[in-house]
C-alpha cells in the first residue's frame, strides 16, 4: 500500500489490486459529532438528492462514500461531486426534512427498531439516544445556514481519508489525480475522536404483544486489538454454530440467531439476537448461557476447530474479496484506529488460531466486561434479572466491583 497526504491534510491510500477501481471517501464525522441533532442526516440527504452513482455508508462517527468503475479519473470525479456539485438551498433542505420525517415515522412503531434503540440506551446510556419526537423536533428546527455551517466545518481536508483500490498505477499519477479533484478542499479543523469509555451495559425490558420472544445480548469489544481479530473471528463462527445446534437439540426449532459486531457511535459491541415464537425468555437464556459457558470453559475438538477456522476464513474472504469492501475497510481503519493494517494478513491469521486462543478470547469478551441483556416479550413473560444472568455467566465479581466503583 502507498500512503501520502495532500497539502490540505487529506490522507490518500492506494492499495493496488486488480479489476475495476473502487474509490472510498471517508469523513471523520457522524451524528455523534453534530452540533445539533439531525444535522448530519440532513446534510447527507441534501447531498444524495444531487450526487448520483455514490454508495453511502453512514455511521456514528464516520461517513463513507464509495464509487466504482473502470476509469480511475472518472471514478474520482464522481466522488468529488460531494464537494463541487452540492447546493444547500431551502428547497433541498425541506425535501430532506420531509424524507427524514416520513422514514422515521414509518419505522418508529417497528418492534425491531424499538428493540435496537433500547439496546443502545442500555449499552451506552440514555444521553446518546433520543426519542422519535425529540429527534424530529430538532431536525425540523434546523435552518439552511445550520446545514451549510455543518458542511463547511466538517467536510474539510483534515477530516478526509481517500482510499483507492484497483489496477496498479504509478504513485505520481495517483498523487496528481488526488490533488486535481481533492486538493482544493479547505484544510479546516481536525475532529478529535469520540471518548471511547461510554459503554455501560445493563438490563432492558420491553413488553410486546405479538407472540414473539426476542433476546439481545451484548458485550463491549473496543478493547480487542488487531492481533485479537483472528481468534475473535473463529470464536464467533464457532459460537454461532453451537448456538444454532443447541437450540435445535433442545427442540426450539424455530429459534433464529443473529451474531454480529454491531457498530454504534463509532464503537463496537459483539451482539447476539435470539428470536422464537415457541420458547420463553428463560428457556432461550438457559440454552444461550450453557453454550456460552461451554466455549469459555472447554477447548474445542480438532474437527470443530478445523470447521470453525474454515468457516471464519470463508466468511472474511467473501466479505473482503471485492475491491469496494477493501477500500471502505482501509478508510475506516485509518479513521477508527488511526493506522491501517493488511486485511489479508488478518484473514490468513485465522489458520494459525488454536483452540486455546478461542477459549481465551471468549473469556476476555464474555467474562471481563459487563453484558447488555435486553428482553422483548409478552407482558406476562417471565425472564431472568440482570443479576441472575451475570451470575449464570460467571462474572458476578466484575459486577460487584463496578457497583463499588
Amino acid at each position: 500500500m502507498d500512503k501520502f497526504y495532500l497539502s490540505n491534510g487529506a490522507a490518500v491510500v492506494f492499495s493496488g489490486g486488480s479489476g475495476e477501481y473502487s474509490v472510498c471517501l471517508s469523513v471523520n464525522i457522524g451524528h455523534v459529532n453534530e452540533p445539533k441533532l439531525g444535522l448530519a442526516n440532513l446534510f447527507e440527504r441534501v447531498l444524495l438528492f444531487q450526487v448520483k452513482g455514490i454508495i453511502p455508508v453512514f455511521g456514528g462517527t464516520m461517513t463513507a462514500y464509495t464509487a466504482v468503475g473502470d476509469d480511475l479519473e472518472e471514478v474520482l470525479a464522481k466522488v468529488s461531486q460531494i464537494f463541487n456539485a452540492t447546493s444547500i438551498t431551502e428547497e433541498y433542505v425541506e425535501l430532506a426534512k420531509n424524507a427524514i420525517v416520513k422514514q422515521t415515522m414509518d419505522a418508529a412503531p417497528l418492534t425491531v427498531r424499538r428493540a435496537k434503540l433500547l439496546y443502545k440506551h442500555t449499552a451506552f446510556g440514555a444521553d446518546l439516544v433520543r426519542t422519535t419526537e425529540e429527534y424530529l423536533q430538532s431536525v425540523n428546527s434546523c435552518s439552511v445556514e445550520d446545514v451549510r455551517s455543518f458542511a463547511n466545518t466538517f467536510y474539510t481536508g483534515s477530516n478526509l481519508v481517500l482510499v483507492i483500490s484497483g489496477q496498479k498505477k504509478p504513485v505520481a499519477e495517483i498523487k496528481q489525480l488526488a490533488n486535481k479533484y481533492f486538493g482544493n478542499i479547505p484544510v479546516g479543523l481536525k475532529m478529535p475522536k469520540l471518548d471511547s469509555n461510554i459503554y455501560t451495559g445493563g438490563y432492558g425490558r420491553m413488553d410486546v404483544s405479538d407472540g414473539l420472544t426476542r433476546l439481545m445480548f451484548g458485550w463491549d469489544v473496543k478493547h480487542l486489538t488487531v492481533s485479537d481479530s483472528p481468534a475473535a473471528n473463529v470464536m464467533m463462527s464457532m459460537f454461532l454454530r453451537r448456538l444454532e445446534r443447541a437450540y435445535a437439540d433442545a427442540g426450539v426449532n424455530d429459534a433464529n440467531v443473529e451474531f454480529k459486531i454491531a457498530g454504534y457511535y463509532g464503537l463496537r459491541t459483539m451482539r447476539v439476537t435470539v428470536t422464537s415464537r415457541f420458547a420463553g425468555a428463560k428457556e432461550l437464556t438457559d440454552i444461550f448461557v450453557k453454550a456460552l459457558n461451554r466455549i469459555c470453559d472447554t477447548e474445542a475438538s480438532v474437527s470443530r476447530m478445523e470447521k470453525s477456522r474454515n468457516a471464519a476464513m470463508v466468511e472474511k474472504l467473501d466479505k473482503y474479496e471485492k475491491s469496494d469492501n477493501k477500500a471502505l475497510e482501509t478508510a475506516w481503519q485509518l479513521i477508527g484506529r488511526g493506522d491501517m493494517y493488511n486485511i489479508s494478513n488478518r484473514i490468513m491469521g485465522i489458520s494459525d488460531t488454536s483452540e486455546h486462543d478461542v477459549k481465551v478470547i471468549a473469556r476476555t469478551v464474555f467474562r471481563k466486561r459487563r453484558p447488555t441483556y435486553i428482553v422483548v416479550a409478552e407482558p406476562d413473560e417471565e425472564a431472568y434479572s440482570y443479576q441472575e444472568l451475570v451470575q449464570m455467566i460467571g462474572c458476578e465479581a466484575l459486577l460487584k466491583d463496578n457497583e463499588k466503583a
